[in-house]
C-alpha cells in the first residue's frame, strides 16, 4: 500500500499551525504551542520567499541555505525581500534565535510564558 502524496503548501500550513498554537496556548500547553509558533514563522516566511523566487524542487528549497527552520530562515528572508515592492520588513532582532526544532524533545517544564509570548509575537 502506497502512502498518499502531499504537496507543499506553506501558506495553508502556516494558518493550520497558527490555529493549533493558539488553541494549545489557551489550554496552557506551552511546549507544543511554542513549537508551533516557530513553525508558523517558518512557513509564513517560506511562503513569501517562494513567491519571490526561492528555488524549490521535490517539496523543498533547493538551496541548502533555505532549508532552515524558524531560527535560521529569519535572516534568509531578507535575501528574497530585497527589491520587492512594499513588503513586510522583519524586526532587526530575530525573536526565534533561541527556538530550535529539537526542543520538541524537551521537557515541558523548560518552557516559560515569557518565551512563548516572544515566539507568539514573532509568529
Amino acid at each position: 500500500m502506497s502512502s498518499p502524496s502531499f504537496q507543499t503548501d506553506f501558506l495553508d500550513a502556516m494558518e493550520r499551525h497558527w490555529l493549533d498554537a493558539e488553541l494549545l496556548n489557551a489550554k496552557a500547553c506551552l511546549a507544543n504551542a511554542d513549537q508551533l509558533y516557530g513553525l508558523v514563522a517558518e512557513c509564513g516566511l517560506k511562503a513569501l520567499m517562494l513567491k519571490w523566487g526561492m528555488p524549490f524542487l521535490n517539496d523543498k528549497p533547493t538551496d541548502r541555505a533555505d532549508q532552515k527552520h524558524a531560527n535560521g530562515i529569519w535572516d534568509r528572508y531578507e535575501t528574497y525581500r530585497q527589491g520587492q515592492p512594499a513588503t513586510f520588513a522583519l524586526p532587526a532582532t530575530n525573536p526565534f534565535q533561541s527556538w530550535r526544532i529539537e526542543h520538541r524533545y524537551a521537557n515541558r517544564a523548560d518552557f516559560s510564558t515569557a518565551r512563548l509570548q516572544q515566539h507568539q509575537a514573532g509568529a
